[in-house]
Order: structure tokens, then sequence, then C-alpha cells
């Protein structure tokens, strides 16, 4: 995927397709091969932002061994036509382990809310959505379209505990500074731009520890 560095100007003249010549887009998709059609994306002011909370893993206790998060993905000025797009939550080293177990993919739930041009809908992300790596999830959304800004909220959970009572000599490790947890939407664009800014977010667990004895 190439990656364009472009001006204001270029945004506007690009945003003027958009607008005022629906028709010559509807001809661009019509003639282009399946796998481009309806990949444009540009965005300026871009900013990303992950909360979450960790409920530390015991033994015996119900519902432990979980981790929530929440993530906003906004652009302030944006213009995008049927955009795809993954979520890529980065894992901590100390979770390699548990990630690398085939229930794990089952572990994870979650919805994405995006623009669909004509407002919002939301999209609860199933098995095939998902694609885990030792130290990522890739999610797979559908595809967005938005001008003049956009916004992406995405909720998951993930139940590490249903792994750690099938088999509980997996280890986690401690962490003295907290677990440190990345989320960043990426686009599969023709031209993909964030102009100025990132969509990524960071945030770090409370918690030192994701097993209690």
């Amino acid at each position: 995927m190439k990656k364009y560095v472009l001006g204001l100007g270029t945004l506007a003249m690009v945003g003027s397709l958009f607008l005022t010549h629906p028709g010559e887009v509807s001809a661009q998709e019509n003639h282009a091969p399946r796998s481009e059609v309806g990949t444009y994306g540009m965005s300026l002011l871009a900013s990303g932002e992950l909360e979450g909370r960790m409920t530390p893993y015991i033994q015996g206790v119900p519902k432990s061994g979980n981790i929530a998060q929440h993530y906003t993905a906004k652009s302030t000025v944006a213009i995008g036509l049927f955009d795809k797009s993954n979520l890529v939550v980065k894992l901590p080293d100390e979770f390699k382990y548990v990630a690398l177990q085939d229930e794990f993919k089952r572990a994870i739930k979650g919805s994405i809310t995006y623009p669909t041009g004509m407002g919002a809908a939301t999209h609860e992300y199933t098995a095939g959505d998902i694609t885990i790596y030792a130290d990522r999830i890739v999610l797979k959304n559908p595809r967005a379209s938005y001008i003049f800004g956009a916004k992406f909220t995405a909720d998951l959970s993930i139940d590490y505990g249903a792994i750690l009572d099938k088999y509980p000599n997996i280890p986690i490790d401690e962490n003295p500074s907290g677990y440190s947890f990345v989320a960043v939407l990426t686009e599969d664009a023709m031209i993909d731009c964030n102009l100025i800014g990132s969509k990524e977010g960071r945030w770090i667990s409370e918690e030192t520890a994701a097993i209690r004895k």
C-alpha cells in the first residue's frame, strides 16, 4: 500500500470530487478492479484514545480474569468512500502464551460503531473477523464512508480467565509498571493519509498482576 503526503489543497480537491461529481465517482467504481473499489481515505487532525479496566484472575472465582477496553478514533476533517480498515490491538508481552492458545479467539468479544455516510452503524465482531498473533489482535471492520470528519468507537472484552481455568499453568508474569496496551485503526486504501496526528491510543493498567494467588 502506497502512502502519499498531501497538502490541504489536495484535500480540498478530493473533497470536491466527492461532493460535486458523484456520477464520476460511480463511473470510476464501475471500471475499477473489484479489490480497489471505493478505497479512498484521507484525514486531518487524527486522534486516538484507549481506556481500559483489568479484573485479575483468581482461580475458582467466576468472571475473574477479564480485560475490558474502549477505543475511540477521530478525524476532524476526513474524506472516505467505502474505506476498508482493521482495528489492531497490541498485547503486552506477558500475554503471549495466553494468546497462542486456540481458545483465545473465542475469548474475545466486541463491537465497533463506524460511519456509513448517512449516519453510523454498529457491527458485532465474529470469529471470522478476528486474526490472532502472539503480540496482537487484528479485527476486520466493515467498510466505512464519511465526509467532513469521522469517528469510530470500539468496545472489546478479553476473557483470559476462561483460558486459565482450562490451562492453569500458563504463566502471565507480573509487571510492576502495569500492562501496556496499544490500539490503532489502520486503513487499507489506495490513498491513506493521516496528514496531522495519529489514531493510536495507549492504555496502561493499574493492575500489576494479571493473576492473583
